[in-house]
């Protein structure tokens, strides 16, 4: 059995003591391969807590302002569609239709600044 070398592309032999069932050996490896992507799951996330803690007041102040807002442009746009079904079924067509617009303008603000990373 080979594996990777994490600085390089060489292949290195990784002892495999013959004694062991196969149910064991699989075992092993399904348990080293979990505690490497529990480790790189902890670097990345301690990579991201330190870019965060660098980062200047103002940016932070930025990031939190546009979720909050994409947050308030979900929620304002889900009330207002809500309240055009009401309209529609109440028979104001000509406002639920205004109304429906309005939804969906909201959503799409909410839809680009998710796209373009705002």
């Amino acid at each position: 059995m080979t594996t990777m070398h994490p600085d390089d592309s060489r292949d290195q032999d990784v002892p495999v003591p013959l004694g062991d069932a196969p149910e064991d050996v699989l075992a092993r490896i399904e348990h080293d391969s979990t505690c490497v992507r529990r480790e790189a799951r902890a670097l990345r996330r301690r990579l991201r807590r330190q870019r965060r803690r660098e980062m200047p007041w103002h940016v932070r102040v930025v990031r939190f302002t546009v979720k909050a807002g994409a947050v308030g442009l979900v929620v304002a746009g889900t009330v207002v569609f809500a309240a055009a079904t009401a309209m529609l079924v109440l028979g104001h067509v000509a406002g639920a239709m205004e109304l429906y617009v309005v939804a969906t303008a909201a959503w799409a603000g909410v839809a680009a600044a998710a796209f373009f990373r705002v």
